[in-house]
């Protein structure tokens, strides 16, 4: 099993063990979980920003909206999800506020997160941060890795359970150069210049080849209400 359908499988555990008659999916892409939700008899519907997307659901509940403004009322859903999409929210402490007013029972959160204890871990976060400076500057909405605690302080839920999973996984010499010609394309912009792009790549990859880079863990966050 790969770290990403470990990390997946649990996301979906803890959703199961909810029991949910209805959820919420926010940031839901093609609506993988939509579908997985429904195939367990789950009322599922989806929220994505990418209106085209939302248009072309087949059979699937997907509708235009954004993390921070949710088209429903106070609690419609029993659940409401974020399954690796609450780094894309333009406010997270907002996103996360939604997200609370919408569910009547519990906000589940799975995000990308790092163990800074490991070397390896320390090298893949500060590459990871150093795509998603690359990926703002383009205008992407991508933030640095989200922290447990502003996530349960966001949602004030009365209990929260937090899980950190991490399966390690080596990046290979050929995925670092690929994601690190990312840059290609700005390498004269004058704002990476000024971040000083190129330098700390330059220090990303000298810590790759002597130390490593271990792939995302995930945060596996549950605020119940």
């Amino acid at each position: 099993m790969t770290a990403d359908e470990l990390y997946q499988q649990a996301f979906r555990a803890e959703i199961a063990a909810l029991k949910p008659a209805s959820l919420c999916d926010v940031g839901c892409g093609a609506g993988t979980l939509l579908a997985h939700a429904q195939s367990l008899g789950i009322a599922a519907t989806g929220i994505e920003p990418d209106a085209a997307r939302a248009a072309q659901a087949n059979g699937l509940d997907i509708r235009a909206g954004t993390a921070e403004a949710l088209p429903f009322p106070d609690g419609a859903f029993d659940l409401v999800t974020f399954e690796n999409s609450l780094h894309h929210a333009t406010g997270i402490g907002r996103a996360l506020a939604e997200a609370m007013r919408v569910a009547r029972r519990a906000v589940v959160i799975v995000d990308p997160w790092f163990d800074l204890s490991i070397p390896s871990q320390k090298v893949g976060d500060r590459f990871e941060r150093w795509l998603k400076a690359l990926d703002r500057m383009t205008g992407m909405v991508h933030w640095d890795p989200i922290a447990a605690g502003e996530i349960a302080a966001a949602c004030n839920g009365s209990a929260t359970t937090i899980r950190h999973l991490l399966q390690l996984t080596p990046m290979s010499s050929e995925a670092f150069e690929y994601f690190a010609g990312r840059a290609q394309p700005h390498k004269d912009s004058p704002v990476y210049k000024a971040n000083g792009m190129d330098q700390e790549l330059s220090a990303i990859r000298a810590a790759f080849q002597s130390t490593g880079i271990t792939e995302a863990g995930a945060l596996l966050v549950t605020v119940l209400k």
